[in-house]
């Protein structure tokens, strides 16, 4: 008999990291086959997103043939819906997804963990990671075998990466001990992450065990020896330099001794968050390729200048520093700098792999890092995409850790700039409550300066995103964003977020489209590593018709900021395009990201029900409005007014959407 299910808790759970195990109501659930179990599991971490019947058959029986494999695929389906009650699977024709309102995933709660990226969300992650993806289901295919290959690689790389993150957290707040645990279980996963090392070898340091953090290098430079045939990259290189400096100083001078003098350090006066940008490091053993490690180097110092929010050192500096045997901490505290940038690239075969960290100077603890895999094709544009994408995640990252700053100072000790920052955490969360009390930061930070090009134009962005959101706003709401954000661009008129916020705000509230596009364009073309300026001009081109191009432009603010806080602002965009365009099983996808993202964007969930019902799944569209009217209910008229969509064809079968989805006249 099969169970009856409730959509408002799932009735069953799915643990995939480590060991495939299934549990419901009355406890374990054994699944009969192999197959099953990694039906069941694939359909898992892509939900909710759709999978055709053809790519699940290949999957799993691609060397049967054709007619089999799809009598197999239909076997196992039915097989699970006994198994699981019959809402726990959604078909469409040749499209099948998994419903998460019936089964839970410990991968998608890992994924939204290591997203969160909070401290106690970072712990929370690397607890929940209890080994390798679906460690003991084994399916004799290619295709199950390259996709779970991936998956294991890149699901370890995320626990890896937050592993280390927490253990800089714990570092910076004095847990020593913690942070040594960490980077040990950091390192059982990949021995050869050297990031992982350098943690390790922090903790020993600051547990005051400096002797045995330099023998642990010597053990580390031993092993990439003998594994990879290379040496320790520069931030390791350095962090042990460091380490031999500090236990020098710590043995005292023989008599007659003078310590040497230390220069100097230069101070980088002012709040904004300065960065060296440290030559990349050519790893691939071919002395050609050093052109290219700094090419890469100065087109990331390049985009990162174009960053208004950030104070970058000139190449010229951080070049001229290369040559020196300088520690990366001895060159940004010369250069008096908060965050350092290094990195490796290393070519092999006809791909290259860039490796980045960023790391705060001050306490050594990791901020971010990522790696970069592409096909060695043009050269020079392969640069391109490299610096701009590195630029592109190095700001976010950059002034997530200044918020984080700005939060633990005491409330009766803010300056402008931190009333700002603890703004922005705010501005990006998407709620009604969010944005009115960013609003209300912004207005205290004004209140000290009202001067500020980034806080201006953060506050009309704030009026714009209000009502939106259903939080309340001042009658003359849109005239106070205009004039803010024009101030913005008239004090800075190379600020590429204040035109692109003067450009949204003209384009929306006041409804001047071409103006309001011509400052859009001028904030990507200021700078196009900046993902919100290419999201602004995606949403724009979304609303006012030019749906090809709003594709492009929001795929390339994904790309360019894949963790960013507007992802469900730019995938909102997206899902309107597809909806526009007649992509209707595309729109759902997105506007099921959008609302995954973030559960509040109430015109994410609008756009899925619109977009059910063009593709004929009328029930599923009544059940989304049901939901969303419980929280925050909306007209026909409330959607006219707000005219998410200015071309009248496209405004009219929307709305004639959301009136066969149940929303009210």
């Amino acid at each position: 008999m099969a169970r009856t299910t409730s959509a408002a808790c799932p009735n069953f759970n799915l643990s995939l990291l480590g060991r495939c195990v299934l549990t419901g109501p009355d406890g374990a659930v054994s699944l009969p086959n192999k197959k099953l179990a990694g039906l069941l599991a694939f359909l898992a971490c892509m939900a909710p997103d759709p999978q055709s019947r053809e790519k699940l058959s290949t999957l799993l029986w691609g060397s049967h043939l054709d007619a089999q494999a799809k009598q197999n695929l239909r076997q196992a389906l039915f097989k699970l819906r006994q198994i699981l009650g019959q809402d726990a699977l959604k078909s469409d024709g040749e499209l099948v997804s998994l419903n998460a309102a019936v089964i839970a995933c410990d991968v998608s709660q890992f994924e939204e963990l290591v997203q969160d990226g909070s401290r106690d969300a970072l712990s929370a992650a690397a607890d929940l990671y209890r080994g390798r993806l679906a460690d003991d289901i084994s399916v004799g295919e290619e295709s199950w075998s390259e996709w779970v290959a991936g998956e294991r690689e890149r699901l370890s790389e995320l626990a890896l990466g937050a592993m280390v993150t927490l253990g800089g957290h714990e570092l910076s707040e004095g847990r020593a001990e913690q942070a040594l645990r960490t980077g040990q279980r950091a390192n059982a996963l990949n021995n050869l992450r050297e990031d992982s090392h350098r943690l390790i070898m922090r903790a020993l340091s600051a547990t005051g065990r400096n002797a045995e953090a330099l023998k642990y290098y010597r053990d580390v430079v031993a092993l990439l020896k003998r594994e990879l045939s290379t040496e320790p990259d520069l931030a390791t290189r350095s962090l042990a330099a460091e380490l031999r400096s500090n236990h020098a100083q710590n043995v005292a001078p023989a008599a007659g001794e003078v310590a040497p003098e230390a220069s100097p350090p230069l101070v980088m006066h002012g709040e904004k968050p300065s960065l060296v940008v440290l030559p990349f490091r050519n790893m691939s053993g071919d002395p050609e390729q050093n052109y290219f490690a700094d090419g890469v180097t100065a087109d990331i110092i390049t985009a990162l200048s174009r960053f208004r929010a950030l104070v970058v050192i000139a190449h010229g500096s951080s070049f001229a520093l290369r040559e020196k045997g300088m520690t990366s901490r001895q060159i940004a505290q010369q250069l008096g700098v908060q965050y350092v940038l290094s990195g490796q690239i290393r070519k092999a075969g006809n791909r290259i792999r860039v490796s980045a960290e960023l790391t705060h100077s001050g306490s050594e603890a990791q901020v971010w890092s990522d790696r970069y895999d592409r096909p060695l094709t043009d050269i020079f544009d392969l640069q391109d995409d490299v610096s701009s994408s590195v630029a592109a995640v190095v700001d976010p990252a950059v002034r997530s850790a200044e918020i984080e700053r700005a939060r633990r100072k005491p409330a009766t000790n803010l300056s402008a700039y931190d009333l700002y920052l603890r703004a922005l955490h705010h501005l990006w969360g998407g709620t009604r409550e969010d944005i009115t009390k960013a609003i209300d930061l912004l207005r205290q930070s004004l209140s000290l300066d009202e001067t500020r090009t980034p806080t201006l134009a953060a506050l009309a962005w704030g009026l714009v995103m209000a009502s939106p959101l259903g939080a309340r706003t001042p009658p003359d709401a849109t005239t106070e964003a205009l004039g803010l954000a024009r101030r913005a661009v008239e004090q800075d008129g190379t600020d590429a977020f204040a035109h692109a916020v003067y450009g949204f705000t003209l384009f929306g509230p006041a409804g001047d489209n071409d103006q309001g596009r011509i400052h859009a364009s001028e904030a990507v073309r200021l700078n196009p590593s900046s993902a919100f300026a290419w999201g602004t001009l995606g949403m724009i081109d979304s609303m006012a018709g030019d749906y090809e191009n709003a594709v492009a432009c929001l795929q390339r603010s994904l790309v360019l900021s894949p963790y960013d806080s507007m992802l469900h602002l730019w995938m909102t965009g997206l899902t309107a395009s597809c909806f526009a365009l007649g992509r209707h099983e595309d729109g759902i996808a997105w506007a099921r990201k959008s609302v995954r993202h973030n559960p509040g964007n109430g015109t994410g969930h609008r756009m899925l029900a619109a977009n059910l019902v063009a593709a004929g799944r009328q029930e599923e569209a009544r059940e989304i409005t049901r939901r969303r009217d419980a929280t925050q209910k909306t007209t026909i008229r409330d959607l006219r007014a707000m005219r998410f969509f200015k071309q009248d064809d496209a405004l009219e079968r929307y709305l004639s959407a959301q009136q066969v989805a149940g929303v009210a006249d």
